[in-house]
């Protein structure tokens, strides 16, 4: 009997909605699979690593590429950090005896005798702080502000000429002459201020009521009006962060939501994999591309969503994962671009760091497709073989084969004719792997009605393995 095929090629469309289908070129799940390049091919990203030693002992919230080509972390228990260019080491300036850094941002303006100067500026939960940026940080510090009061979030941002600073129920703001109101903007009681993005000549503000109540709200000011303009509900457990990509982004609630709003339209479009919530300070724009820093799941990390060509779909993948190479159990604080690269701040158990890209190392990658039932999901099918096609392999690289029938127990890895368990032949440019399906305590063996495949994908430093297509062979044996 002639076998049939199943086959999988192009991958640029990233993570699928559903396990069963979803648009050309989607996978049910993967990470640090580089799906962005010309050529329509799976590959390993770059891996991130640890940024310089462990100067950074806790959660960085806040990251601020200054102008004066330097990099500040503002941390949870009060630790401010600096980079001083990309290959300088992190260093502790200043720990601020009020503990929680909650917000920070850099803002020019009057010194207060007639001079305009930039500042670093970041509060604390009922105090707003700077220092000049070329000031001294054993004595230049100065209490610029009393703000009303939030312990979990004062995020900043320059909006409509001025930096707007979340405060509770309330917008603070400073002005270019360097005044300070911690009450220009006072929003429905009960809602509390925790994200910031500025739009044209306003300023989108999102909200949440705690995390206990289903409801977060958008809202849009232009520092004119005496109140807000416009007001739209999330029915999520807050707004969690916003970004600008070829739209605006929301993430909301603690389910993984992410959402288009156009202050007209508003639409869930995506819900990250594995749940969670992404921080205030968490996300970051990688030429064009918006990043998030998932936490609260167990499929977390650094994910992106949308595209580099006019041409490519709307995709989300999960790019990298921290250094420590943990899917669960990190809390992502911060993401920021410097000198071109992402620098993602987190946190495992007792243990903080702060992660770059490492440009002479490709992240081991994983791929697992979509549930394939042939259109017959009643029809029994014998599976009986993995070929994969490939660009010609680099030399200590490999490729694992795994499978999975009627969505039951762990993966079983595929095994070659050799009896090796992976592709690792340099130069080679395809490879057939046997496989046995089923479940051997209950089912006949190699038989199932669903199947799936996933792919482990292993680099040799700066090296990675390229697919270019995979096809799995079946055949039809019956509906018993």
């Amino acid at each position: 009997m002639a076998l049939n095929a199943y086959k999988l090629q192009g991958f640029k469309a990233g993570l699928a909605d559903d396990a069963y289908k979803g648009v050309a070129g989607s996978f049910r799940f993967g990470y640090c699979l580089n799906i962005r390049s010309i050529a329509d091919t799976l590959k390993c990203n770059q891996a991130l690593k640890k940024d310089f030693g462990s100067v950074v002992t806790d959660l960085i919230l806040s990251f601020v590429p200054a102008s004066n080509g330097k990099l500040y972390g503002f941390g949870d228990t009060g630790r401010i950090y600096r980079k001083a260019s990309i290959t300088d080491p992190w260093e502790l300036v200043y720990t601020d005896p009020n503990g929680k850094i909650t917000g920070a941002g850099e803002y020019t303006n009057n010194n207060g005798a007639g001079n305009y100067q930039p500042y670093l500026y970041w509060a604390t939960e009922t105090t707003l702080k700077r220092i000049p940026l070329s000031g001294n940080w054993a004595t230049d510090v100065q209490n610029f502000g009393t703000l009303n009061g939030d312990l979990s979030w004062h995020t900043m941002s320059i909006a409509v000429g001025v930096l707007m600073i979340c405060d509770g129920g309330y917008l603070g703001l400073v002005d270019y002459e360097g005044n300070f109101n911690n009450r220009a903007l006072d929003i429905i009681p009960g809602n509390r201020t925790k994200c910031l993005l500025p739009l044209d000549q306003t300023v989108v503000i999102g909200s949440t009521k705690g995390d206990k109540v289903e409801e977060g709200w958008l809202w849009t000011w232009d520092k004119q009006q005496p109140s807000w303009i416009l007001k739209r509900m999330i029915a999520e457990k807050g707004v969690n962060c916003l970004v600008q990509g070829e739209f605006i982004i929301i993430q909301a609630g603690i389910n993984g939501g992410v959402y288009y709003w156009d202050t007209a339209n508003l639409l869930r479009i995506k819900q990250f994999p594995g749940g969670g919530w992404v921080n205030p300070g968490a996300t970051a724009n990688l030429k064009g591309l918006p990043l998030f820093g998932v936490t609260g799941s167990d499929k977390g990390g650094v994910y992106s969503y949308g595209r580099l060509n006019k041409n490519d779909p709307y995709a989300m993948n999960l790019e990298y994962i921290p250094s420590h190479g943990k899917l669960s159990g990190t809390e992502i604080g911060a993401l920021c671009m410097y000198n071109d690269k992402p620098f993602v701040s987190w946190r495992d158990g007792s243990t903080c760091g702060v992660d770059t890209i490492d440009d002479q190392n490709k992240a081991p990658a994983r791929y697992e497709g979509l549930v394939f039932d042939g259109g017959e999901p009643f029809v029994q099918k014998h599976f009986r073989y993995i070929k994969l096609l490939t660009k010609p392999l680099p030399a200590e690289c490999s490729i694992e084969a795994y499978y999975r029938t009627n969505e039951q127990g762990d993966w079983k890895q595929a095994f070659m004719e050799d009896g090796s368990d992976r592709f690792d032949k340099e130069g080679n440019t395809k490879a057939v792997f046997t496989i046995e399906t089923g479940n051997e305590e209950d089912e006949e063996k190699g038989k199932g009605e669903t199947y799936e495949i996933a792919l482990n994908l292993n680099p040799a430093g700066n090296d990675t393995p390229e697919i270019v297509a995979t096809m799995t062979y079946f055949e039809a044996v019956g509906i018993f």
